[in-house]
């Protein structure tokens, strides 16, 4: 059984069953959090807290959805760093995955199960039989969240043997793939030219659905030449986004 976490112990504490039933400023007041929206310049967020109660200001010129991951970020803050204050930057935020302080991690991690639930987000995303970008952006209207934090919070769900993969035009900027997928498979820093990723980067060309490619575009092993995956790539702000699917039982031994 998997264990609950500190967001969920919360969620159901409050008796939330339902991606809808969400509310993160009613849930911040449950935990004794005020939370402000003002103009802020150079940070996302802010957190000041003090004993047993706190105020977040979240930056009110952005997206609803990113407000909620802020309100969501600092609440995480509140739960495993109580006693310090924080300013988190614009990049903090879903962003720079890779090489985020750890506490920045934990505050996102936490920021994630309470956004999106294992035990609503998993009977949800099993629903579907084949996930792509198509299913993530489904999610992630169900759940109120950004298609980046609902495509991280899919792989990191272990539903499907994934990687997520962000490359810009200086190469591979980060990537997250599921525990079921062995730590060999360490996805090129370079776009391939035959990667559909390198269409969507350079070509400004979606992909529609996943499509069938050899796992040698995007692994540097000379067994990867036996493999085929399955690739969803997509334009993101500047960047390309890419979802591999690992389906081959002899990748996935360990």
């Amino acid at each position: 059984m998997t264990r609950q976490t500190p967001s969920e112990t919360l969620l159901m504490e409050l008796g939330i069953t339902e991606p809808n039933e969400i509310d993160v400023d009613l849930i911040a007041h449950y935990v004794g959090v005020k939370v402000k929206y003002d103009e802020l310049h150079g940070c996302e967020a802010r957190l000041v807290g003090y004993h047993d109660r706190a105020v977040v200001t979240i930056r009110k010129r952005t997206t609803p959805t990113r407000q909620r991951f802020s309100v969501a970020h600092e609440l995480g803050h509140w739960h495993h760093h109580r006693g310090r204050s924080f300013e988190c930057r614009v990049e903090d935020i879903e962003e720079k995955y890779n090489t985020k302080p750890e506490e920045e991690r934990v505050a996102d991690q936490y920021a994630a199960n309470l956004l999106m639930p294992n035990y609503i987000f998993l009977p949800i995303a099993k629903e579907y039989s084949v996930h792509s970008f198509n299913s993530i952006n489904e999610l992630a209207n169900a759940f109120n969240t950004s298609p980046i934090a609902t495509a991280i919070r899919l792989v990191d769900s272990n539903t499907i043997p994934s990687i997520l993969i962000c490359h810009g035009k200086n190469g591979r900027k980060w990537f997250k793939r599921s525990t079921d997928i062995p730590r060999r498979w360490f996805p090129k820093y370079e776009l391939d030219v035959d990667s559909f990723a390198f269409e969507a980067l350079y070509g400004n060309k979606d992909q529609a659905r996943p499509q069938k490619i050899g796992a040698d575009a995007w692994f540097d092993r000379r067994e990867a030449e036996r493999y085929d995956i399955f690739e969803h790539s997509i334009q993101s702000g500047n960047d390309s986004l890419t979802l591999l699917i690992l389906e081959n039982e002899d990748m996935l031994e360990g």
